[in-house]
This record gives structure tokens, C-alpha cells and sequence, in this order.
């Protein structure tokens, strides 16, 4: 058995910078933002009137949403209990917030990358592409956003290329 995955929900990527990289993303790229939240006592509040706005979410397209969240504060003690596992966390405290990125890719269908490349450069974002032979060739186009996250844009449908045996 697997688990029933159906595809990325929400990806979350710490920002230094919130409103300079929500113009990127909302005014630049186009992403519409869908939420925005605000934050206390060590946790986000779930809205922001009069808090500053330390996460927003913005739509990305098909069932995904992208998280730009500011970096949290933790106390000493709740550093101590996000060290513990999962299951050990109090049941009001979430402590969702870990590890380096990478990189991370979104899906854009093969009929849109030569559009997608040119709209990039139309507003002065440094893109480069690649192309990759396979058995079932595919397209990149790699740049960064203002917190030097890489992100990519992929026409590889992984549902068409990977034969994976989901019944065992």
C-alpha cells in the first residue's frame, strides 16, 4: 500500500523580506494572494487585523497553494519541544517550520512554456532553460525569487511518465 497522495497541497518557503516578495510573486508573476495571516504568542493568528502579516499564501494553480511565511520565533522552550517528534507536541502548538530548501518545481503544460519563458523576460526576471531528452523529452525554465529560492517551471506530467505500481 501506498499513501493516497493525489499531488503537492502547499509548499511553504521562509521570506526575509514579506512585502518585497509578495510583489514578486502577486505583481510580477501574477499569482493571486489568497490569505494572509498574522502572528502572536508563537503561533500565526489566522488573520491579520492589526498584526503585521508574517505569512501569506498565494494560489499557484491546480490544488496548490505557496506559503511565504517570515521566519518564526521560537522561545527556548518551544525550541526544545519542536526537537521533539510530532507526536510529542502539545496539542494547541504547531511548530510546522524546518530544514534548508532546495528547490521545488510547478507544473506548466508543454503548450505554455515558450509563452511562459517570454512573460518572464518581458518582466525582467533572469530565466534560463533546459531541455532534457528522455523517453518522453520535457522543458525547464529556472529562476529565483527575491529570497533566492530557485523555482522551476517543469513540463514533465508526472502521471504520464512514471509507470509506478500504486496497487502494492
Amino acid at each position: 500500500m501506498t499513501l493516497p497522495v493525489q499531488g503537492v497541497s502547499e509548499l511553504v518557503l521562509e521570506v526575509a523580506d514579506m512585502d518585497r516578495t509578495v510583489r514578486f510573486w502577486s505583481e510580477t508573476l501574477g499569482f493571486p494572494i489568497i490569505d494572509q495571516w498574522g502572528y502572536a504568542d508563537g503561533q500565526f493568528t489566522g488573520s491579520t487585523s492589526g498584526d503585521e502579516v508574517w505569512a501569506t499564501w498565494i494560489y499557484v494553480g491546480g490544488n496548490t497553494r505557496l506559503g511565504l511565511w517570515l521566519p518564526r520565533e521560537f522561545s527556548d522552550e518551544d525550541e526544545k519541544r519542536k526537537a521533539q517528534p510530532v507526536n510529542q507536541w502539545p496539542n494547541s502548538a504547531l511548530y510546522d517550520e524546518g530544514g534548508d530548501h532546495v528547490h521545488f518545481a510547478l507544473f506548466i503544460d508543454e503548450s505554455d512554456f515558450d509563452a511562459a519563458y517570454e512573460f518572464l523576460r518581458q518582466v525582467d526576471v533572469p530565466v534560463t532553460k533546459r531541455e532534457y531528452d528522455a523517453e518522453a523529452p520535457y522543458r525547464s525554465l529556472y529562476f529565483k525569487d527575491p529570497d533566492e529560492h530557485i523555482v522551476e517551471l517543469y513540463t514533465r506530467p508526472m502521471e504520464k511518465n512514471y509507470q509506478l505500481n500504486t496497487t502494492g
